[in-house]
This record gives C-alpha cells, structure tokens and sequence, in this order.
C-alpha cells in the first residue's frame, strides 16, 4: 500500500527539515572587513580537485565579502562549540573580537573549531533566493581532533 504525499507547505517544510547536515561558520575578510556567519547549508561535491559548495543567501555581509574576493573559510563546529555559535547566529562587526581566530589566505581560521578549510570559488549559481558557490579546498587543517562534528535537523525546511 503506497502512502498518499501531502503536498501543504507545513507537511513539505517538515518533511525537508529532517534533511540532517552539518554545522559550520563560514568567514571572509576583505582588508579591514570582516564577516562570518553560522551555516548548514554546505557539502563536498567533488574529489579532483577537493570541492565542497556552500550556499549563502545575498542580503548577508559574507555573501559580499565573497564576491569582492572570491575566497572564503569553512570551520567545521562541534557541539562544544556553544559559544561560537552564539557568536556568528547574527553579524555582528565585532564578532572576530569575541573568539580566538587567525587570518588565512581565504578568510578566518577559529581556534575552537574542528577543522578549517581555505576554498576559492570557481562557480557561483543563483538558486531561488539563495547563491550557491562552488569552491576548490586549497588548504585544510584539522584542529580539535577530539571533537566529534554536530549535526543538525530543523523542525521546518522554510526556516534556518
């Protein structure tokens, strides 16, 4: 017996939100702009060259940085990780003072994450209402090692 689909927004929103993903602060720094952001909305997508792609609605500081740059950093987050995800849920252009971070060739590497990864993009595809970037990992550090990666469910796939 084959179940019916229902097709109402509240039952497709809930129904995406199991989608389960990571968590990540993605970072850009253009001079003496800087910018971070908490993300989940980020995957590997090839194996040679190493790629990953990160998807960044248009309206976000960081989604600027990026595109003055074309280069941005990946900080794989645990669920130790509290405080900074408290730190990058909203911009703030103090963030970078609250954390112990660095400066890397593509943005900003977070002491207490798991790993950091340097990517540079090489595409870039507006998707609804939101850009995804294509981006080649040309550098990766692991960190935390005894940390375990957080993965995250939302109750609603219409909402971060």
């Amino acid at each position: 017996m084959m179940s019916e689909a229902l097709t109402g927004k509240e039952t497709i929103g809930e129904a995406i939100g199991r989608i389960a993903s990571g968590v990540y602060i993605i970072t850009a720094e253009a001079g003496e702009e800087k910018a971070g952001m908490l993300a989940s909305w980020v995957m590997q997508t090839g194996f040679e060259p190493p790629t990953i792609s990160a998807v960044i609605h248009p309206d976000r500081e960081l989604y600027k940085l990026i595109e003055k740059t074309g280069r941005f950093t990946v900080n794989v987050i645990s669920k130790e990780n509290g405080n900074l995800m408290k730190v990058f849920s909203k911009y703030s252009p103090d963030q970078f003072e609250q954390v112990e971070s660095v400066s890397t060739y593509c943005g900003i590497q977070l002491k207490a994450a798991i790993a950091s990864m340097d990517c540079v993009v090489k595409e870039r595809v507006h998707v609804t209402d939101h850009v995804l970037f294509v981006a080649e990992v040309v550098s990766g550090i692991m960190l935390n090692t005894n940390l375990a990666p957080m993965t995250h469910l939302r109750k609603s796939g219409f909402t971060y």
